[in-house]
């Protein structure tokens, strides 16, 4: 009962203070225009801690309906899928857009899912430890048929890893009390396996590793800067 009043009364007061920003500030400048940019395909690195990309796995492409969206969304997509030497292999997804605002944003994992025939089951959302930040993120269960894929997957706007709708939309009236559009990262890890415990594991590993190896202010637009 109490979470359900505190939901009410944060979607309130996050309705409120949309209604005063609109009239305060609109934003017109692109955060992205005010720091570094990276090219995601030379900045994630293609071996790294024992992995490695599985050259025998070729990706699917996008179907022509969901390229123009995706194109809408985003301006770099990266989908890699890597193998150890055990033998275990992760589906690894990185897309970056430079408008994360309320038409652009990117959606919500179970949603895409969804609409691709998947059942999902086991929907979490939790808090992971990856590079040494507490790092807001959604595990679930993807199957269709005889494919059960478990996935884990997180945002980042601007400086900020968020998770909850509210989370998302207070960090994107942050930027535009400031007049700057966010930008942002959907970080997507997955496995073909029905053991999603073992998955889940290996994806906090992979993610460990990857990060780890990546640019320092690259890692920080990936996990968040605070």
């Amino acid at each position: 009962m109490r979470r359900t009043v505190l939901r009410a009364a944060a979607a309130l007061a996050l309705m409120l203070t949309t209604g005063a920003m609109s009239v305060v500030a609109v934003p017109t400048k692109l955060l992205s225009d005010s720091r570094p940019s990276f090219e995601l395909e030379k900045a994630l690195p293609k071996a790294f801690k024992g992995w490695t990309v599985d050259p025998s796995v070729i990706p699917i492409p996008p179907s022509p309906d969901q390229a123009a969206v995706m194109n809408q969304i985003y301006d770099q997509v990266v989908s890699r899928t890597y193998i150890n030497a055990k033998g275990q292999r992760v589906m690894m997804s990185i897309t970056y857009g430079s408008r994360q605002n309320q038409q652009m944003r990117a959606h919500r994992q179970e949603v895409c899912y969804r609409a691709q025939g998947f059942r999902i089951a086991d929907l979490q959302r939790l808090p992971l430890t990856i590079a040494g930040k507490q790092v807001p993120s959604a595990r679930m269960v993807a199957s269709q048929g005889p494919r059960v894929e478990p996935v884990t997957y997180w945002f980042t706007m601007g400086d900020y890893a968020a998770m909850s709708y509210v989370e998302r939309e207070l960090i994107q009236l942050r930027y535009a009390a400031v007049g700057q559009i966010p930008d942002g990262y959907l970080i997507r890890l997955s496995s073909l396996s029905a053991d999603s415990a073992a998955s889940f594991a290996t994806h906090l590993e992979f993610a460990e590793a990857l990060m780890s190896s990546v640019d320092p202010a690259l890692r920080q637009r990936l996990t968040g800067a605070t």
